[in-house]
């Protein structure tokens, strides 16, 4: 029985592609910096703050979100210089990927499109493709360090009139970009001009690098009913499998967005309450993990570009290394399945990304410097052994 033919048109329609989140296999050797998931397991005052929540009997509904814990996000993002006001400006999300799905649903009809910068986040496309929108690239470019970054350009390039939405993600994934005050107001400037909104994903602003710091698009003039902020708890507090995040908005967008209805699927209470706690006494937790990411980085990203053919660019947030393989003249595809398959790394193709990716594989520094150090021996080694003029001619 062909069960598609019942399937909505949209879901029928999308392509299955490669990404970094599908669950592996135990593999004898195996290094995963594929998914961006960090490997710290949540502090213990956490873990009891969500039994402690339980145990006070808060497991009933909390509709529109436990209103503590949003006073909490608002006081929060307050660190960016923007006021929210939490009753109206806040809506609690079971993660950061359901905060997309909503803020994608709240204006995308069949026929539209969405313009997202490529390389982009690949968690972007089937949100977009459910909702029968069709996403436009605007191709970054890089700047003299080799970071991709935005091209005012080739966005303006890409909005056409049936653009509804600009997609940014700052700090960039998987690029590593953190972006200027002059590119946000460019980007301000283009999405008053073209009457669209912003949507962006600012998910790893505790995690900026070189003295650079995060800063919002929202605040600037004519952006608060123009801008949907995605937020999440994944990377700020390791809370990947506990699904928590939020959208911050303008408090007449927010009611189109609080418009899509997926029912009462948000956050469990308990870990709104467990969330709260996290906000006000979690951030040494955040500094530890920030001082490691940043070590990893400071002995990696070196480390790569002693590797012959190979070029790291030092990511300014974040925590991938977005690597420059195309001297190789390897698919990017080709050499992340080859890698895994002769030395059990497994890392993301840059086309994973978008076309623009090509000549490039993203690391995800989920694992400890000595981890590291072993990855950078099984890609000098591998490196070495690559076909330089026959790049499908894999053993």
């Amino acid at each position: 029985m062909d069960v598609m033919k019942f399937a909505k048109k949209e879901i029928a329609a999308m392509q299955q592609g490669m990404t970094s989140r599908v669950s592996v296999a135990p593999t004898p050797g195996m290094i995963n910096l594929g998914a961006g998931d960090p490997d710290f397991n949540q502090p213990e005052f956490i873990n009891k703050a969500v039994y402690e929540a339980m145990k006070a009997g808060h497991t009933h509904y909390a509709f529109g979100g436990d209103p503590e814990f949003k006073a909490a996000i608002a006081e929060y993002y307050q660190k960016y210089g923007v006021t929210v006001d939490p009753s109206s400006q806040v809506l609690i999300e079971s993660g950061g990927s359901q905060a997309i799905f909503r803020a994608f649903g709240a204006i995308l009809d069949p026929g539209d499109e969405i313009v997202i910068q490529d390389p982009a986040y690949q968690g972007y496309n089937q949100p977009a493709a459910y909702f029968g929108a069709s996403i436009k690239h605007a191709n970054m470019t890089k700047d003299e360090n080799g970071t991709f970054r935005p091209d005012m350009d080739n966005i303006r390039a890409a909005i056409t009139g049936k653009t509804k939405a600009l997609l940014i993600c700052n700090p960039d994934n998987p690029c590593g970009a953190v972006y200027t005050q002059k590119e946000l107001e460019q980007i301000a400037e283009i999405a008053v001009e073209k009457d669209i909104v912003v949507i962006a994903d600012e998910i790893y602003t505790e995690y900026v690098w070189g003295g650079r710091e995060h800063l919002p698009i929202i605040n600037l003039p004519d952006m608060w009913e123009r801008t949907m902020v995605l937020m999440s708890f994944s990377k700020t507090f390791a809370w990947t499998g506990c699904r928590a995040g939020y959208i911050i908005a303008g408090p007449e967008l927010m009611k189109v967005i609080n418009g899509v209805p997926i029912g009462i699927c948000s956050m469990p209470v308990p870990f709104q309450k467990a969330g709260t706690l996290a906000l006000k006494e979690g951030w040494d937790f955040v500094a530890e993990m920030r001082a490691e990411f940043k070590k990893r980085i400071d002995y990696f990203v070196p480390r790569l570009n002693e590797i012959e053919g190979i070029t790291c660019p030092m990511p300014e947030g974040a925590f991938y290394t977005f690597v420059d393989i195309s001297e190789l003249n390897v698919p990017s595809v080709d050499f992340a399945r080859e890698f895994f398959h002769h030395e059990k790394v497994r890392c993301a193709p840059g086309t994973q990304y978008g076309p623009n990716s090509e000549g490039h594989i993203r690391f995800a520094l989920v694992k400890p410097v000595e981890d590291l150090e072993e990855v950078a021996v099984r890609l000098e080694r591998f490196t070495k052994d690559l076909p330089q003029k026959a790049p499908t001619a894999f053993p």
